[in-house]
């Protein structure tokens, strides 16, 4: 079973929607069983939902954030054999502490193959978290083809 991780900052808006939008996918296709899918945060404080317009935008498509609490970083993260930024500063710090990432942490734009980071949602209208969430659905199609 392939580990996934998908990291933002705060683990309330993006790594949370990418977690679920993958989660998704995964059973709509008939291959849950073959990840272990997950997220956490840089800078994230343990244990806070899910940022409202997050869930919203989730219910919208079918799916309950509403359970999600935030996890920060942590060495677990060495157990992964795919980890999935937001942006570029987010990959860089993982390899700052953990050098023997490289190899395994890409954003999801590099991974997606357009090199595009996601815009961080956070603080903004429910419109933009759609597009968030339109983008990070859009990158997460052509990652499930490549796996």
């Amino acid at each position: 079973m392939k580990k996934i991780v998908f990291v933002c900052t705060g683990n309330t808006c993006r790594s949370s929607m990418a977690e679920a939008l993958f989660k998704k996918m995964l059973d709509d296709k008939g291959r849950s069983k073959e990840f272990k899918v997950s997220s956490c945060g840089t800078h994230a404080i343990f244990g806070l939902p899910a940022s409202e317009n997050a869930i919203q935008v989730m219910k919208d498509e079918g799916i309950d954030l509403s359970g999600h609490r935030s996890r920060p970083l942590t060495e677990d993260i060495l157990a992964a054999d795919l980890v999935l930024t937001m942006t570029l500063s987010q990959k860089e710090y993982i390899l700052s502490i953990f050098p023997e990432m490289r190899g395994r942490v890409f954003t999801l734009g590099e991974y997606a193959g357009d090199g595009r980071e996601i815009p961080d949602p956070i603080g903004m209208d429910a419109n933009f978290y759609r597009m968030v969430a339109r983008e990070i659905k859009a990158k997460l199609q052509k990652i499930i083809t490549k796996l």
